[in-house]
């Protein structure tokens, strides 16, 4: 891999994150005009008094944001953010009428988060008719509103959620506990606002952008079934483990959340409430593609929904840069190994039928920089060993060693694997960027990339790979948007 590679793929990455910075991602969504505040061409009227409430990575940027625009309009705020947040990216303002609370020590719920929650439910049970409510929510959202229904308390209901994780549950399954067992999430802080009028504004991190899962859906509508949870729990074998407080309250909720009769909700959706996603990574990847065409690459976003294991995902996209590859360097007009290739990993990379027609009609000759194919997602990292890492730096350390089993010498391939958020797992580094000729460079440094792979200590790999200059370090970043994939592929 070439420097020029390592700085365009540098270059793309930053580009994408700027894209979705949650403070102009407030300015191109809200503007007050004549006495209105117009949220993505739909106008409400300021004449009553505002309030505003946010919790995640993200919001202190949308908040801060949202105060200047609404100035003298807005009444009071509580905003819950990361513990620390201030002290690593950010300046507490000097005067605001939000007030913030730090909580959720590395993304877990605590007391302190625990409390903020609280001081929001007293903020929106209080709210009248006229009022006006804007929440603002981001990813890591759902670990910052941690307020258990009474008679549960926080660290029982933590339990109960462990619990589950270690015995298998899937995040739906987790979720539908959480919603269950929580005061605000699964739209119990629009049931306490009504009947405020609510503008909710969300920075998605999950994939498709469900409203129910981001921040386990505090202004959506919970249409599980009244006993979804305790089968859930059940299904586990923790039912008879639970404590005495959780089984009270699972039994006291023995009605289903849409009976009928609940005057908040009309067709689906919460009668006064209007849900608004500003932000989410389909926008950090089309900025991407903007930078990368502008590099001179022929570009393209292939997916947004990139989900499954980093062992699987660095595999298939490793066996698609040796396609590109081949194509890149002959006159093949037949492209159906390629579309059979997307087509039977379409589980893994969610691309569309329309995408793998557009991609396999690509001129991948145009260009004489080469092709950059852009993916956008977050998989998950099994843990086998004890090491330092993240599932950014594990994916591209997986792709270099798969790349290389190739042997490809018509083309330099390089992959870079981000997180928007600055943060890949533990470490100080959002990601790092792999190639066709890493692994052959590591062991001419007598570095065994394997070896750290399978100890999931891809880290500390890249902390001595090359100087450590494959390592992308940006800092918090102040948004996240899950990750960046970018694939490079270019003639020697």
């Amino acid at each position: 891999m070439s420097d020029k590679h390592l700085e365009h793929l540098k270059s793309i990455f930053l580009k994408s994150v700027t894209a979705v910075q949650p403070e102009d991602l407030i300015k191109n969504s809200v503007t007050i005009e004549n006495s209105n505040l117009i949220v993505n061409n739909d106008i409400y009227k300021v004449n009553k008094p505002c309030y505003v409430v946010g919790f995640g990575k993200a919001v202190f940027g949308m908040a801060i944001t949202l105060e200047s625009i609404l100035g003298a309009n807005l009444q009071e705020g509580i905003v819950t953010v990361p513990a620390g947040i201030f002290e690593k990216i950010l300046q507490r303002p000097e005067y605001s009428k939000i007030r913030f609370v730090e909580g959720a020590v590395n993304n877990l719920p605590d007391e302190n988060a625990e409390s903020g929650a609280k001081q929001i439910k007293d903020l929106v049970e209080k709210l009248q008719e006229d009022d006006l409510l804007i929440v603002l929510i981001s990813g890591g959202g759902s670990a910052l509103l941690p307020l258990p229904k009474h008679p549960a308390t926080l660290s029982e209901k933590l339990n109960v959620i462990k619990g589950l994780a270690a015995g298998g549950a899937d995040i739906q399954e987790l979720n539908c506990v959480r919603k269950r067992l929580s005061v605000l999430k699964g739209g119990g802080l629009a049931k306490l606002a009504y009947p405020a009028n609510v503008i909710s504004l969300i920075l998605s991190d999950i994939i498709g952008d469900p409203l129910d899962y981001i921040a386990s859906g505090p202004t959506t509508p919970n249409f599980d079934s009244s006993n979804a949870a305790v089968k859930i729990i059940e299904k586990y074998s923790l039912y008879d483990k639970l404590p005495h407080s959780i089984r009270l309250l699972l039994e006291s909720e023995n009605q289903s959340n849409d009976d009928g009769s609940d005057r908040t909700i009309l067709n689906g959706q919460f009668a006064h409430v209007r849900n608004y996603i500003i932000g989410n990574n389909d926008i950090a990847a089309r900025a991407a593609l903007k930078q990368a065409t502008a590099l001179g690459y022929q570009s393209f976003v292939l997916s947004t929904s990139v989900s499954g294991e980093v062992d699987r995902i660095s595999k298939i996209y490793a066996e698609l840069a040796r396609q590109v590859a081949s194509l890149i360097n002959s006159n093949k007009t037949d492209r159906e190994n390629l579309k059979l290739f997307l087509k039977t990993f379409h589980a893994d990379l969610n691309i569309s039928e329309s995408t793998i027609n557009e991609i396999i009609n690509l001129d991948f000759n145009s260009s004489a920089v080469g092709v950059c194919l852009i993916f956008a997602g977050e998989p998950t990292v099994v843990v086998k060993g004890n090491g330092r890492g993240g599932r950014n730096q594990q994916l591209a350390l997986g792709f270099s060693i798969e790349i290389n089993k190739f042997d490809i010498k018509s083309a330099n391939i390089s992959f870079l694997s981000c997180g928007t958020d600055g943060i890949d797992g533990p470490t100080d580094a959002a990601g790092a960027v792999g190639s066709s000729n890493l692994v052959n460079n590591a062991l001419e440094e007598n570095i065994n990339p394997t070896q750290f792979l399978s100890n999931n200590d891809s880290y500390s790999f890249y902390s001595v790979f090359n100087s450590g200059h494959n390592l992308i370090r940006t800092g918090h970043t102040g948004t996240n948007v899950m990750d960046i994939h970018l694939l490079i592929v270019a003639p020697v």
